[in-house]
């Protein structure tokens, strides 16, 4: 179990959760939560499952949030975009369906998935292994992405530097993750509730290792070189966690990115209650 802070490196810390015996901590210097469980740095994770394979389902859930992405973000005429974590494509293959003038890369770790996208949705400009490993021309990229990757690294400075070097000067590294105080909230309402259960879902300790905050995720931009950090907030993923839901479900998630995004607004961008934060990190 680590108990060292991967983002200052300091080991005294107090646990703010256990689930089903893994501790999630908070550094006392800092204050970055993480959890104790040590995955691999490189692992593909659900990806190796092939019941995480539901093609309309995937498509289906991300569908409104990578269209909000797209409206807000790819407003320019053309581009380069790079996809770290792509999955399954379905985002590089929006890009590519509306897009034409952009040039997309999807890098996803998981042979498995990468096969998926090129057989099933058809893509050629996806690839497996690690990005650091692409070749990729240095200050070529206007955007990366990464959706729900970042939680699943255990050293992020390596890999933050070394999408910092591919940005051109301006360019934009969009990081989704989850919003660890509204996560911890829900995580302790869900045990008051019903327990500890062992397939439950909760913080997530063995896949989420980092959780970060609006303030840690500010700290790590500008230890990777970013000159800024901004949030904003999207339509949400119609269901995660593998739960397919109903429509309930994604009606109350609906609801509740309206009323969070307005408290937001109102708050003039200070109150995030979302489930997620969305990073925009600036080089």
């Amino acid at each position: 179990m680590n108990r060292t802070c991967y983002l200052c490196s300091n080991t005294q810390n107090s646990v703010v959760f256990v689930e089903n015996g893994i501790d999630i901590v908070r550094c006392s210097n800092c204050n970055h939560v993480f959890s104790t469980y040590e995955q691999e740095e490189h692992y593909e994770g659900y990806w190796d499952d092939d019941s995480s394979y539901d093609l309309g389902w995937w498509d289906n859930a991300h569908r409104e949030i990578y269209q909000d992405f797209i409206n807000k973000f790819l407003t320019a005429p053309a581009g380069k975009i790079l996809d770290v974590g792509c999955g399954l494509g379905f985002f590089v293959k929006r890009i590519v369906d509306q897009k034409p003038n952009w040039e997309v890369i999807g890098y996803e770790i998981s042979e498995k998935a990468v096969q998926f996208a090129k057989d099933k949705n058809g893509l050629k400009n996806v690839f497996s292994g690690i990005v650091q490993n692409s070749g990729i021309e240095k200050n070529s990229l206007d955007m990366i992405t990464l959706w729900d990757v970042i939680e699943h690294i255990p050293k992020p400075h390596s890999l933050l530097e070394y999408l910092h070097s591919l940005l051109k000067p301006g360019g934009i590294l969009f990081l989704q993750t989850p919003n660890f105080p509204i996560q911890l909230f829900k995580a302790k309402l869900k045990v008051m509730i019903k327990g500890m259960r062992t397939d439950g879902h909760y913080l997530e300790a063995k896949d989420h290792i980092n959780d970060y905050t609006e303030k840690t995720m500010k700290m790590l931009a500008k230890q990777t070189g970013f000159q800024n950090c901004k949030f904003t907030i999207l339509k949400p993923i119609a269901s995660v966690s593998g739960s397919q839901g109903g429509s309930f479900g994604s009606f109350f998630k609906k609801v509740y990115y309206y009323v969070t995004k307005i408290l937001w607004l109102f708050s003039f961008k200070t109150m995030n209650l979302n489930n997620t934060l969305f990073a925009v990190l600036k080089k």
